[in-house]
């Protein structure tokens, strides 16, 4: 036969004890949803015996479209229930609204009305239930077959064929091993026998089933021992087509061996971390750059992150788990399975699930040459090749920087001009004349305070920034050491070289003041003391309101 007759057999129950169950239940609740079943849990039009009362037609055409997936297996109880007792419930969450619990309710009304009675009840339940899919066209995931001690098929359902392909003649008389993958037969036996040895329900298992197309359809098997029962003596099994759930399932472990085998192939470290910091994956990489192994926790992953560089690190993550922060830094790694520092550039990105923060991603990708060859090129940028002091616009813009200060302390300049440069290059070569503005460089740099700046303005001409001063006279000090350091004799490649420079100073308040202003007025002095070539230092001393007297001196 092709469909189940009856209720599989069970035994007489007080029809109207169920009846009276079922009044007090609706009337106690006028807002819930009805449906009627067939004995294979299909929907069926509801029987005029059965006053409604107005209440509303559950959609669907079955409890499994609109029952979150995980809550299946309760329903199937309650429904098993229903057919023992007359009656059976299941708390359930709803597949629109998994946040939001229900109650179904299943009545055994075959005596009164020849179908099972479904309530679904809880707040909100109508709404929630709108979006539920009712094509008639889709085929059914419930199924049921009755089965001998030899798991040979007695009968099946209509919704059996549906999902299988096969007729009832195709199916009946055979066992139903000859319809199960064989990388699953032997699960399929263990299974039976566990139902058998226990006399009761046997596990829950999944198991392939042949389609009569060739294909494989994944149902999830549950097998109930009548066999001791008088009135049945037979194996009653519900089986759910769960297809779509092993192939998203499948998608996603595809998805995770794709990751994996892509985040391997990475010359950046990786780890994935959930909301408590625990490490769920990290690639061999990540190890290879910090030197350390597998850990439990972030934190312990991360040790060999410098002490002073581990709290921007430990900010970024915690950041990125409390409100989903992303954020980028750099920190320094000493890593344990080599010598030297690491530069590493880390990435902090957190990863949410329907707006919920559950963990973060962070990568780790070692910049130490390009950081080395990125400082290298600010370097150049900044500083003159020649003589390692600043170029002349670092040296400006640092001047620059120093006079846009709002306090109105006091900022000095000093000028050096090199005496009888060319004839240095055209008696001795250029040559030479490099090695003396090398050795001039070095002098001045040696002769200024902490946090002074000299630069190089071009050919044989100097500039020293003092950025804070506490007047002329401290002013004047500075210059007259920097006059004293370009004033000796050496030898160049065995050739006698006078070093002599002419000085200019110009010291002003910040307030007001303008770098052109400021570097012209000690030229200005510089030239002066060229002229009369004097050991006397031209000096500009400006004031909030004006540039004062100036004097110079060749050293």
């Amino acid at each position: 036969m092709s469909k189940i007759d009856g209720v599989d057999g069970h035994l007489p129950l007080d029809g109207a004890a169920i009846q009276a169950q079922l009044d007090a239940l609706l009337e106690l609740h006028p807002k819930s949803l009805v449906a009627a079943i067939g004995v294979d849990g299909i929907f069926v039009p509801m029987p005029d015996s059965i006053g409604l009362g107005g209440h509303q037609i559950l959609p669907g055409r079955s409890a499994m479209d609109f029952v979150a997936a995980e809550d299946w297996e309760a329903v199937i109880e309650a429904w098993e229930q229903a057919h023992d007792s007359g009656s059976g419930k299941a708390d359930v969450h709803l597949v629109t609204a998994r946040a939001q619990q229900a109650e179904m309710h299943y009545f055994d009304s075959c005596e009164l009305h020849g179908v099972f009675i479904g309530v679904l009840l809880g707040p909100g339940i109508e709404a929630a239930l709108s979006a539920v899919d009712t094509s008639v066209d889709a085929p059914p995931r419930v199924a049921r077959a009755i089965k001998d001690s030899a798991a040979i098929f007695l009968e099946v359902d209509d919704a059996t064929l549906q999902i299988l392909g096969w007729s009832a003649e195709d199916l009946v008389g055979h066992r139903s091993l000859e319809f199960i993958h064989p990388d699953d037969e032997e699960l399929a036996i263990r299974s039976w026998m566990a139902m058998l040895a226990a006399g009761d329900v046997g596990p829950r298992v999944q198991l392939r089933h042949r389609h009569r197309d060739g294909s494989w359809v994944w149902l999830e098997v549950t097998n109930y021992n009548y066999l001791d029962d008088p009135a049945r003596g037979h194996v009653t099994t519900e089986m759910i087509d769960v297809s779509e759930e092993v192939a998203a399932h499948e998608e996603i472990r595809r998805s995770e061996r794709l990751f994996r085998r892509l985040a391997e192939a990475l010359p950046t470290g990786l780890v994935h971390i959930d909301g408590d910091r625990h490490v769920v994956y990290a690639n061999e990489r990540l190890g290879e750059l910090l030197g350390t192994g597998p850990a439990a926790l972030v934190d312990e992953r991360f040790a060999t992150v410098v002490r002073d560089d581990w709290p921007l690190l430990e900010r970024a993550i915690t950041r990125a788990l409390s409100d989903g922060t992303d954020d980028d830094l750099e920190v320094q790694i000493q890593p344990s399975n080599r010598s030297g520092l690491r530069r590493c550039f880390a990435k902090v990105r957190s990863l949410t699930d329907d707006g919920e923060v559950n963990g973060a991603i962070i990568s780790i990708e070692d910049i130490t040459e390009s950081a080395l060859l990125r400082g290298e090129l600010e370097r150049r940028a900044n500083i003159d090749m020649l003589t390692r002091c600043l170029n002349r616009a670092t040296v400006m813009g640092a001047l620059e920087a120093t006079l846009s200060q709002p306090d109105e302390g006091f900022t000095a300049v000093i000028f050096a001009d090199l005496d009888n440069f060319k004839e240095v290059n055209d008696q001795c070569g250029h040559a030479v004349g490099d090695e003396l503005l090398i050795v001039a460089a070095e002098r001045l740099t040696g002769s200024v305070r902490h946090g002074d700046f000299v630069g190089r303005l071009g050919g044989d001409e100097f500039l020293v920034v003092c950025p804070d001063v506490s007047g002329p006279q401290e002013a004047s000090t500075v210059a007259e050491r920097v006059a004293g350091a370009l004033h000796s004799n050496f030898s160049i490649g065995g050739t006698a070289i006078e070093l002599r420079a002419s000085i200019g100073m110009a010291c002003a308040q910040r307030h007001g003041a303008t770098a052109e202003d400021l570097v012209s007025q000690a030229d200005v002095a510089m030239y002066a003391a060229k002229r009369d070539r004097r050991d006397t230092m031209h000096r500009t001393v400006e004031d909030a309101a004006a540039i004062g007297d100036s004097r110079s001196t060749h050293g």
